[in-house]
């Protein structure tokens, strides 16, 4: 599937998650991770998600600095790192997250790291060659508005690479990619159900998720959806 700008004006698709299933998946996605939450996500999703998030990165991205929006522990800007040589900075609104992002730079790369949101990035425009992120943009309180901050601090016709779970990804397409992670083998099923709730269905489908850059200054927009596995890739160049 690929949008190439032309985006339908029908309100972006979350899911369909109702009643107190909305309220948990906001609850876990709408808010940066605590410490027992980060703590989860690294031993049991990041290594998988990174795998798969890495290569696609690298492939797209250019130049001497980037930026990393919602960083995480670190794990994906480490690998980008070490593709560069570049200077890769990253931000996350989770205290515990940047923390262990820190702890993780022990290799002598170029690695920094900011406590900040995607809606309000601390940096001057155009900063960065280039800019990805990785599963965060369900976790953005106002999207529209972390995208255009991410367009603003790329140069103009820097990369800037946004990827994030499939809201449309069916339940035998998500649970291959649960089983490829390290949730532990009794957990699996339990692990499905709860992500399917908390995670595809507050996730954006590839019309919300193109629809999020309809009002800012990029130019080429592509929302294309990996085969066989449950994520988008959104890739545009800043205007």
């Amino acid at each position: 599937m690929q949008h190439d700008g032309d985006v339908s004006d029908e309100s972006p698709t979350f899911g369909t998650a109702p009643g107190f299933l909305e309220t948990l998946a906001d609850g876990v996605c709408r808010r940066a991770f605590s410490s027992p939450e980060a703590f989860l996500y690294e031993l049991t999703i990041a290594r998988a998600l990174a795998t798969v998030v890495e290569p696609l990165v690298k492939a797209r991205i250019s130049g001497n600095r980037c930026l990393d929006v919602g960083s995480g522990g670190g794990l994906i800007a480490h690998g980008v790192a070490r593709s560069g040589p570049r200077e890769v900075v990253g931000i996350d609104p989770s205290q515990a997250q940047v923390r262990r992002f820190a702890r993780r730079d022990r290799t002598g790369e170029q690695l920094s790291v900011i406590r900040a949101r995607a809606e309000d990035l601390p940096f001057s425009d155009d900063s960065f060659d280039s800019l990805y992120s990785s599963c965060t943009w369900k976790h953005w309180p106002d999207p529209a508005r972390g995208v255009s901050e991410c367009v603003r601090v790329t140069r103009v016709g820097g990369p800037i690479v946004i990827i994030e779970v499939d809201g449309a990804s069916d339940e035998e397409t998500f649970r291959r990619f649960a089983y490829s992670s390290q949730v532990p083998f009794g957990l699996r099923k339990a692990y499905v159900r709860f992500a399917l709730r908390t995670v595809v269905g507050v996730a954006p489908d590839a019309n919300a998720l193109a629809k999020s850059f309809t009002r800012v200054p990029a130019d080429g927009l592509t929302v294309t959806k990996l085969e066989d596995l449950p994520f988008l890739v959104a890739l545009t160049t800043a205007g």
